[in-house]
């Protein structure tokens, strides 16, 4: 019958699982480290599986890190996921994803840090770390577009050339994931996403 999970179903379920437990100790291992240079062995060895079970999943450690990253995105887009259905002003859909980026940092803030310092440098990972930084780039970009032309056509924002507005928002959520990491005692998430989309909006004007 259709409503019971048949034994495949179940096997599906255990692989997922252990592959997301492989990439949460990984996380947390290289943000412990503050280096991608940890072993698949110590992985295996931490995750409680076999070392050629890391490897069913992952061919190798570049793979790992933009697993890391990918699952840290796909945390993102579940957490707005609701949001950006029901909600219909954009400034309230700005605050939700800034405070889920936010939230991302907070899971994993050394890991963030170590991604934030590899890219573009000759470390070992670093181009993995790059390429999938640069994709989830481009698909943040793409959500904060959809909101900024809804904002114009609402009237809610000022009319500005929409590229400019991608990057000046981009910059500003970058700059507060940034300083977050950094931070060992940050404000509560919802009210530094607040300030940070009244900055957006508003900048200093009094």
């Amino acid at each position: 019958m259709s409503g019971h999970r048949t034994s495949e179903d179940l096997k599906e379920v255990i692989r997922d699982f252990r592959r997301d437990q492989v990439i949460d100790v990984a996380r947390r291992l290289f943000g412990q480290r503050g280096t991608t240079d940890v072993s698949m062995d110590e992985i295996a060895t931490e995750a409680g599986v076999a070392r050629s079970t890391v490897y069913v999943y992952f061919a190798n450690r570049d793979e790992l890190l933009r697993a890391c990253l990918q699952r840290m995105h796909t945390q993102l887009l579940e957490a707005i996921a609701s949001t950006w259905e029901e909600d219909a002003e954009p400034a309230h859909r700005l605050e939700r994803l800034i405070e889920e980026m936010l939230a991302r940092v907070d899971d994993s803030p050394a890991f963030f840090r170590l991604a934030l310092v590899t890219q573009g440098t000759p470390a070992r990972g670093a181009e993995a770390v790059g390429a999938e930084l640069a994709l989830i780039g481009l698909d943040i970009a793409r959500l904060i577009q959809e909101l900024v032309e809804e904002g114009v056509e609402r009237g809610d924002f000022r009319p500005l050339a929409t590229d400019l507005a991608i990057g000046l928002i981009g910059q500003q959520i970058y700059g507060a994931m940034a300083v977050r990491a950094a931070e060992p005692h940050p404000l509560p998430r919802a009210e530094a996403a607040a300030d940070t989309v009244l900055f957006i909006l508003h900048g200093l004007a009094a």
